[in-house]
């Protein structure tokens, strides 16, 4: 574990300095959004349990006067589960780095443990907001390639979601596992620098940097398929498993895909999306109602930009405003989240969409103590304190035919977030 130490914190304290600036946004608009709620009761490990009418009775008859029906077929009802994945972050703090930070705003810019424990909070919530992008898998960037111990990254679009982010998302210092397509550990890796594509690395476990394939996955240490599910696991239309249920056994389950293969995103698309959930929603109206639109800054951009030409200068006007500062579309709700895969849409349920929370994002607590006494070496004790914060929930949706994605929309000359890097 990394321990915060004196030498640390060093550029936190006070001497003629200005205030301490923070060089990383930390939006986390999704993943504050969607509606919490805690178990209606205890259902054991598999969760909260979802009942689902899956197919109508079958045995539809008819003929002539006298004939017989046809054999009846059942229903088939089944059941869905939603169960929390914990995802967490420790810290470890000095005595002497606790009394720097307690001394006081004179001394400190950090005003307290609790400020530092704020830190830790938005770092965590920025690793959650991630999340709600994925699929649980835990992935933080595609490998195309490798060279000595540089690793280059994806930024094309893939029918797959996670191949357009680069190496913004890694953390310079964490540990990271890297997958293959199979799903094994290749090996581990942290990286020391890195370019919005690239990142240099010590390499772990016994494997070179020749070793990485193009379909190999960064994901934290330990942590692969045990995080939560975001959008691109219930926005799918994939036949692996959906809460417990097949999609191939029940393609009921699947979500509505619009896929564009590269094209550049037009208002047209968003009409296919809709019509989409007309078709598989219980009415026309209704399928349209309450519907939360995700997309990145650079499909929002594109969408804006296809209203440039169309604006016209007013004469009594004595400046030309050549923008459009946002799309809409009919009572659709449009958002955007810079950590959003920049060739993807999610047309999400907003009362259809839930966040099963289990524990509640915080301290690691249960006893009552949130910091305790690290042991050290001898078992004895230390002047190092450790702790922990972290949640556990789960996203779950009851209707995937309520749901669509847009997917593979075009991102050349689009601002990215690696063009915002690079």
């Amino acid at each position: 574990m990394a321990q915060v130490n004196t030498a640390t914190i060093a550029p936190t304290v006070n001497q003629v300095v200005a205030d301490i600036q923070t060089q990383f946004e930390n939006q986390t608009i999704a993943y504050n959004s969607v509606t919490k709620r805690g178990k209606k009761d205890f259902v054991n490990l598999k969760g909260e349990r979802i009942p689902s009418y899956l197919r109508r009775p079958t045995g539809i008859s008819a003929g002539v006067e006298g004939f017989s029906f046809n054999v009846p077929g059942n229903p088939v009802w089944d059941d869905m589960y939603v169960y929390p994945a914990e995802v967490a972050l420790p810290y470890e703090l000095t005595d002497r780095t606790i009394r720097n930070f307690s001394a006081g705003s004179e001394h400190t810019q950090i005003k307290g443990v609790s400020d530092y424990l704020a830190r830790v909070a938005e770092a965590l919530t920025k690793k959650l907001e991630r999340v709600m992008w994925g699929d649980g898998s835990g992935l933080v960037a595609t490998c195309t390639s490798a060279s000595s111990l540089t690793i280059t990254f994806t930024i094309a679009a893939a029918s797959g979601f996670g191949s357009t982010k680069g190496a913004v998302w890694i953390e310079l210092g964490e540990l990271y596992d890297v997958i293959t397509s199979t799903g094994a550990v290749r090996g581990q890796v942290r990286f020391t620098s890195k370019t919005a594509t690239t990142a240099t690395a010590t390499l772990f476990s016994g494997f070179a940097a020749a070793d990485i394939a193009s379909t190999d996955i960064l994901v934290e240490a330990n942590g692969y398929n045990n995080f939560p599910r975001g959008f691109a696991y219930i926005v799918n239309n994939d036949t692996g498993t959906f809460q417990l249920l097949s999609r191939a056994t029940y393609p009921e389950l699947k979500a509505n895909v619009v896929d564009l293969a590269g094209a550049t995103i037009t208002v047209s698309d968003f009409d296919q999306a809709v019509s989409l959930l007309e078709i598989r929603g219980d009415s026309f109206e209704g399928a349209k109602s309450g519907i939360d639109v995700w997309m990145p800054v650079s499909q929002h951009s594109a969408l804006c930009r296809l209203g440039q030409n169309l604006k016209r200068f007013s004469g009594t006007d004595s400046k030309f405003d050549g923008s459009f500062q946002s799309f809409g579309f009919g009572n659709l709700t449009i958002n955007k989240a810079v950590d959003c895969d920049e060739d993807r849409i999610y047309f999400n349920k907003s009362n259809d969409l839930f966040c099963l929370e289990e524990k509640p994002f915080g301290a690691y607590s249960t006893d009552g103590v949130e910091m305790y006494r690290k042991m050290g070496t001898n078992g004895v004790g230390s002047t190092s304190n450790v702790g922990a914060l972290g949640v556990a929930y789960q996203l779950g949706a009851m209707q995937p035919r309520t749901y669509t994605l847009i997917k593979r929309a075009a991102t050349a000359g689009l601002p990215t977030q690696v063009a915002a890097y690079t």
